[in-house]
Parts: structure tokens; C-alpha cells; sequence
């Protein structure tokens, strides 16, 4: 069912925002109606994440304004006026407490069923079991811990906490990559929940990469480019192709066009590889075969929740592999953990700096954290060794300010990355893994870090899985391209078939999901 005629739930209007000189989404205008699922599409940098941040309150608008059936909101939007208005939000962070029940997980957001000053915990059970109804976890007991729970069932409790007190055709729901983390085989049940929550004459706005569940549920699509809204229209009036051509906007470079293009380099195809995958599976990667070679470049890239991010985290050993084998030097590795994968000559850069430098630290210490060994003398800690190794990283890096005892934390996101790659560089590698290396640093930043990587990539013969979102960069960078779609290799490009145009279509490709 699809309301066409009534009131919108939401509408946007002339929405801008700007951060400092960049504005981030320019002059948008929306409507989103009950009844309806409005998928909200566009490439990383797009604006999506922009758009819900100003609906959910947590940014200001520059200009423009928000109206929830009707009545105007005073922005930035108070986050419970919008709850009693009847705009909820489901996270890809679902906010859910794994060591603690079902019923206490809701009532922590919703409040406690209370007889006096004291909690009713058979009214409260009661109360629970009518919010998982909602979704459908008719047999689901409220006592249960969430932590054991499968992820669709997860989901589906924070989905039942934000549609307690919704009416029929009033309320709103925000699914923010609802289906990132969910195994292939349940996807298809989440997005039948939403479809019995639309019947219901809720309005959706479904946030998603994925244009397979697109076009199996949303009755109607927009698409961000560069902060601008260049496509609203009913989802028959489009077709996958057309979208992905939308989307990317014929690919067009981002910033990394400013950087100059290496020449591919070239590795013979019997080449012995230095690392090798055979059926690895890890919570969501599944199946997953690939061999990285000396001297090359190996870029696996693919949407959010395609799995390439928790790929490095198995071969590091961050996260166990539940079947499958890896090889280094034609070594099979029986056991795998970060520990060991540095003493093999294996480094990782995650996604988030968090987890691989310390902020209170300086800059010496940081850079020296996984070399330590070279730095002792007689037992103790060479001060002059750190110092020494530490200007020369600041140097090559160009890390500024230029001081090895300013501490982490006060330096730019740009030059808190060059230290944390550069703490790797110092150490003798066979293979370093990138994931997202460059997100969020500036081009000068991004110029330096990935020539960094490919000098040592020329001068030693530096194996590179780089696991990265962003196209542009792969692209340009990546001698062979792997594109990963729902945990599994879908897609090998190499030579001139790697363009931004092909990873675009390899990664926005269409699967058959049931409609029923």
C-alpha cells in the first residue's frame, strides 16, 4: 500500500548545511509520506549522513527548515519533540546493551512499568512482549539477553523500542543500513517487517547502499550527489543501471583526481603469492579466496557492509576465522593473532585510528609502539634510538606540527594517520593492510600517505591489501581490484578493466531478493 494522496510525514525544505567553507548539502528539498518506502541513496560523501544528522537534531541547518506533518520544527530539532511527533530512528549502531535483557534494553530507552515507587516487572514483561509483537518476535521471551540474540533479531528489537506509541499513518521511521550487518540468508525477513510496517501507513526512510533491496521494497528513491538532490522519482520510473549511473554521476573523480596516477605495476601472473586465502569465513565474510602478490597493490573495495573491512581483521587476526585456510610464503597458518602476524612480518592500519594509536601518547611513542625491539639497548629503552627514527618519519611524512613530543590527540585527523602508518613503515613487512586509509584526511595528507606506502611498495616489494570505499582512489591506485558484495568476492578486475566506472557497477550490481 502506498499513499500517494496524503500529507507528507516529513518535508524538507531548502535544506543547506556547511562546515566552515564546505557545504555539504546544498538547497535540499524532500518529502517523505505515510504509507511509503522512500529509500534515501548516494555514494560515500553524498550528504545522506548529513540530511539524518539535521532530522535527528544533532546538526543545525545553515539554511532551510524541517516540518513533521505539517508543523514547522525549531531547529536544531529537539530529539523529544521529534520522538512524541513520531519520527523515530533505527542506527546502524543499534545502541543495544548485549549483557542485559530484552525488556531492560527497552525500558532503559522507554521507562519502567511502575507500581508506586518500585518496578512492575510482570506489567513491565507484558509491556515488552506487546513491543515485540510489533515486529513480529511473537515467541520471543522479554528475559532474554540481547547478547543472544542473531543479528535480524537484534535489528528487529531496536525496531520495536522506536515504533512503541507510533498511530497508524502519523508515524516515521528512520532505517539508517539496517541490513549492513546482517547475514545474506536474513535479510529478506527484515525487509518483509518493513514491508508490513508500510501497510501500516508508516512512512520509512530506508538509508541503504544496496540497490538489490531497493528495488525489491521501495516504492519511491532519491539520490544525493555532492550534497544535491539529483534524482526523486517513483522506483519504476528507473531501473539498476540507470540508478548506478545516478549515483556515482558517471564516476566522477573526487579529490584523489588531483593526485597523480602511478603506472600499474605489473606482476607476473605465476608469480608466487606472499599471502593466500582459500575459503576463509569469518561472523559475515564467507567463502573468501584471493592471493596478494609481491610488489602489488591489491584493492578490495564494495558498499558498506560488504564485508572487506572485517576480511582484514581475519587475516590480522583481530577477529577469529571461523573455516578456511591462510598461507604466508606458502606457509599454511595454524594459528593466527595480531601478536603473530608481527612477528611475521604482517601490519594493519584499521579504519578507526582509535584502535591503533594512543592520543595521550607523543608522537615518538607512537610511532615507536610496534618496534620497540629495535629501539632497546642493554635492557632498556634507547631514548636517542626513539628520537632519531621519530625525525626521520616526521620528515618523510611531513607530520606538523613537527614535534616528536606533542602529543597524539592535539595533532589534525590527516597527521594522526601519517603516524599511525608511519609506526608500521618502521618495521621490516611483508604485507601491510589498509583499511580506509585515507578517510577523512585532506588530499595533501591522502598525497603523502599513499606515496609513502608506494615507496615502500617500489624500494621492497610490499604487498598492500588496501581495503578502501572510495573508487576513485582504488582506481588509481590498485593493480588487480577484488569487489566484494555481501561477505563474498563477486567481481575481479584487472589492467584496463579497472576503471571507476566498472568498481561502480561490479559494486552496485543487483542480486534477486524475494518480494514476497
Amino acid at each position: 500500500m502506498t499513499s500517494n494522496d496524503s500529507s507528507p510525514g516529513v518535508e524538507i525544505i531548502g535544506l543547506s548545511k556547511e562546515f566552515g567553507v564546505n557545504r555539504v548539502l546544498d538547497d535540499v528539498n524532500l518529502e517523505f509520506r505515510p504509507g511509503s518506502i522512500h529509500a534515501l541513496l548516494g555514494a560515500n560523501g553524498s550528504g545522506k549522513s548529513t540530511l539524518i544528522k539535521l532530522l535527528a537534531g544533532y546538526h543545525t541547518p545553515t539554511t532551510g527548515s524541517i516540518r513533521v506533518h505539517g508543523e514547522e520544527l525549531a531547529l536544531p530539532a529537539d530529539p523529544t519533540v521529534l520522538h512524541d511527533a513520531g519520527v523515530r530512528f533505527v542506527h546502524q549502531d543499534l545502541g543495544l546493551i548485549e549483557s542485559m535483557s530484552i525488556a531492560d534494553n527497552l525500558a532503559l530507552a522507554l521507562g519502567y512499568e511502575k507500581r508506586a515507587a518500585t518496578i512492575d516487572w510482570r506489567r513491565q514483561r507484558a509491556t515488552s512482549i506487546t513491543d515485540l509483537a510489533a515486529v513480529g518476535l511473537d515467541d520471543l521471551d522479554p528475559r532474554t539477553l540481547v547478547g543472544a540474540l542473531g543479528p535480524v533479531q537484534q535489528t528487529l528489537v531496536a525496531m520495536a523500542r522506536a515504533l512503541r506509541g507510533l498511530q497508524p499513518g502519523k508515524g516515521v521511521l528512520v532505517l539508517d543500513e539496517p541490513t549492513a550487518r546482517l547475514p545474506n540468508a536474513q535479510v529478506d525477513e527484515l525487509l518483509s517487517r518493513c514491508r508490513l510496517l508500510r501497510d501500516q501507513g508508516i512512512a520509512l526512510i530506508y538509508v541503504s547502499h544496496r540497490l538489490d533491496e531497493v528495488f525489491a521494497m521501495a516504492d519511491r528513491v532519491s539520490v544525493l550527489r555532492d550534497g544535491r538532490l539529483v534524482f526523486d522519482d517513483v522506483i519504476a520510473a528507473t531501473d539498476d543501471q540507470h540508478l548506478t549511473q545516478i549515483i556515482t554521476g558517471g564516476a566522477a573523480a573526487s579529490d584523489a583526481a588531483d593526485i597523480p596516477a602511478p603506472a600499474r605495476r605489473a606482476v607476473e601472473p605465476g608469480t608466487a603469492p606472499k599471502l593466500s586465502l582459500r575459503g576463509v569465513c569469518g561472523t559475515f565474510v564467507q567463502d573468501v579466496d584471493l592471493d596478494l602478490r609481491p610488489g602489488e597493490v591489491l584493492a578490495v573495495t564494495g558498499l558498506v557492509g560488504s564485508g572487506r573491512s572485517e576480511l582484514g581483521r581475519l587475516i590480522f587476526g583481530s577477529q577469529a576465522i571461523t573455516a578456511g585456510q591462510v598461507r604466508l610464503r606458502g606457509r599454511q597458518l595454524h594459528r593466527i593473532s595480531p601478536k603473530l602476524s608481527i612477528e611475521r612480518g604482517i601490519g594493519y592500519v584499521p579504519q578507526d585510528r582509535k584502535q591503533s594509536a594512543i592520543p595521550s601518547f607523543t608522537l615518538a611513542d607512537n610511532l615507536c609502539l610496534a618496534s620497540l625491539d629495535k629501539h632497546m639497548s642493554g635492557g632498556r629503552l634507547s631514548s636517542s634510538s626513539e628520537r632519531t627514527v621519530t625525525a626521520n618519519a616526521i620528515e618523510r611524512l611531513d607530520v606538523r606540527p613537527a614535534d616528536p613530543e606533542r602529543l597524539l590527540g592535539e595533532l589534525s585527523g590527516g597527521n594522526q594517520q601519517k603516524i599511525v602508518l608511519g609506526k608500521w613503515l618502521e618495521l621490516d613487512l611483508d604485507v601491510l593492510i589498509l583499511d580506509e586509509p585515507t578517510y577523512g584526511v585532506d588530499v595533501g595528507a591522502r598525497k603523502t600517505i599513499l606515496e609513502a606506502v608506494l615507496e615502500q611498495v617500489a624500494r621492497r616489494e610490499l604487498s598492500v591489501l588496501l581495503l578502501d570505499s572510495d573508487i576513485d582512489l582504488v582506481a588509481r591506485y590498485a593493480d588487480r581490484v577484488l569487489v566484494m558484495r555481501r561477505g563474498r568476492i563477486a567481481t575481479e578486475l584487472v589492467g584496463a578493466e579497472i576503471t571507476t566506472e566498472r568498481i561502480a557497477a561490479a559494486s552496485y550490481a543487483v542480486q534477486d531478493l524475494s518480494t514476497a
